[in-house]
């Protein structure tokens, strides 16, 4: 059986300035370090990069420990999204559910567990 955290992937969005998201020297590399680091370190990531006339800022949605109250908040991104960029994300609708200690090596005290 395939582990649940093998499935869902981090979402890590970037808000970043509309301004300079336009001003593709300093916006490529950005965008192209996050995804190679994400691709280097093998994590089970995708990294969006949206533009704000806000606030910048970053956020992690970890839908493996999501609780239901917090969907809310990842359905307004995906909303978003979609408004914005006109694509469409499938977001099932099922309940997520994880081992009690998933860690199967028990080096996991530093929170740097071994198992592969």
């Amino acid at each position: 059986m395939e582990e649940v955290t093998n499935k869902y992937p981090l979402i890590i969005v970037f808000y970043l300035d509309s301004e300079m998201m336009k001003q593709r020297d300093i916006i490529e590399p950005f965008t192209t370090s996050v995804d190679k680091m994400l691709n280097v370190k093998k994590v089970n990531a995708i990294a969006l990069f949206l533009p704000t006339n806000g606030e910048e800022r970053v956020e992690c949605i970890n839908p493996v420990i999501m609780k239901e109250t917090d969907m809310e908040k990842v359905n307004k991104i995906i909303e978003d999204i979609k408004k914005n960029f006109v694509v469409d994300i499938d977001v099932p609708n099922q309940e997520i559910t994880l081992d009690e200690n998933p860690c199967k090596c028990g080096n996991n005290s530093d929170g740097e567990c071994e198992c592969k």
